[in-house]
């Protein structure tokens, strides 16, 4: 539930492994704010030590932004047998074009088999003895019912969580947001508009929850006039040219709502730390020399066996909440649910923890207990 990047790995996780596999996406396109909010950042799969954190689907998706261009991986990372001491301090991330990846995931999840429903609004769950027995849709034509044995939720706000009862936490501090794209008739600019994320706003500004309809609508008007009003000052500055080219088609909302699990992953208490049930690896986006593992207990559902929460939406404090939601741990959690997910559809069951790592390991995920210093049972 949900197509951003956490839903696309997640699909082609399930699909590869065995299950029939449906992705319900309320947009018309793929890709989440990684294409329709035009945050066209793929940002690092390392610790900036030179250490690839994250493989498998992560890395897949990040060489596939890039297949119908523009764009190129560093030339440290795109080549193999460099050696750690080489790609020390340059970032493996990229710069992508959204359309590109839009067209590009499309194409492969259709080509793994995965059935995509666009404009799939969700809006109930039906649930038995414990689990998710089908998700409910409202379409121009009414009520429709997805049955499944297993689900994820990737829908960015924890929708399928709090619709099935789980327990939940809002944050209503986001702050507005306005990545566009602008033309002068000369250069194609990104402009990356936005309230500072950790000090006090601005005066004049606000605070928006992410689960509110005024506030939903609100963000949208004024993001859209902080860019205006971004074009209005380039013009008096003397790019009287200036307008803009592609504005974001969905809220840049930073965390909404999350899964309230069994363990929060937090960046400011985990970092070098190595959990048991760790399903991925991530660095830092912000700094270097950091290492964290993800555990599948944060992506896992309290109240419904069948139930897997991951991108932002999985269980994580305010600090790791910064570091779920950006796309490497997106594709990571969407990566080991959806995986998780075709072995309990296979064989009714919970995998066991030493059988889903292998499972991932075999898939291109690092999973490298000896990079940390500490372990979580």
């Amino acid at each position: 539930c949900g197509g951003g990047i956490a839903g696309i790995a997640a699909a082609l996780a399930a699909a590869r492994g065995g299950a029939r596999t449906c992705l319900l996406e309320k947009e018309y396109a793929l890709g989440g704010l990684a294409t329709l909010g035009l945050i066209v950042i793929y940002l690092p799969l390392c610790d900036g030590d030179g250490v690839k954190m994250s493989g498998g689907i992560a890395e897949e998706l990040l060489k596939l932004s890039l297949k119908y261009g523009p764009g190129e991986i560093p030339e440290v990372w795109a080549r193999e047998d460099a050696t750690e001491a080489e790609r020390a301090g340059i970032r493996y991330r990229v710069k992508y074009n959204a359309a590109s990846l839009m067209i590009a995931a499309e194409e492969l999840l259709l080509a793994e088999g995965v059935k995509i429903y666009y404009d799939a609004r969700i809006s109930d769950v039906e649930r038995e003895n414990g689990k998710i027995t089908g998700v409910v849709l409202e379409t121009k034509r009414g009520k429709q019912l997805v049955s499944g044995k297993a689900f994820i939720d990737a829908t960015g706000d924890a929708d399928i969580c709090w619709l099935a009862g789980e327990d939940t936490v809002d944050d209503p501090t986001n702050r507005r947001t306005g990545w566009y794209f602008s033309y002068d008739g000369k250069d194609i600019k990104l402009h990356q508009l936005t309230d500072p994320i950790y000090t006090d706003i601005p005066e004049g500004s606000r605070l928006y929850s992410g689960t509110v309809l005024d506030d939903i609508s609100q963000h949208c008007i004024d993001g859209r006039k902080m860019i205006l009003d971004h074009i209005l000052n380039m013009r008096k500055s003397g790019n009287t040219d200036a307008y803009p080219l592609i504005i974001p088609t969905i809220p840049g909302f930073r965390m909404t709502r999350r899964l309230a699990g069994t363990f929060e992953f937090s960046e400011d208490l985990h970092e070098r730390c190595w959990f048991n049930d760790a399903i991925g690896m991530i660095g830092n986006w912000k700094v270097l020399h950091k290492r964290y593992s993800i555990p599948y207990r944060a992506i896992k559902a309290v109240k419904n066996s069948n139930l897997f929460a991951v991108g932002r939406c999985c269980c994580a404090d305010k600090s790791g909440w910064d570091l779920t939601r950006v796309i490497p741990t997106c594709a990571v959690t969407g990566e080991a649910a959806g995986t998780a997910a075709a072995m309990l559809c296979a064989t009714g069951k919970q995998p066991e923890i030493s059988e889903l790592q292998n499972e991932l390991r075999k898939n291109g995920v690092p999973l490298r207990p000896e990079l940390f210093t500490r372990v979580i049972e």
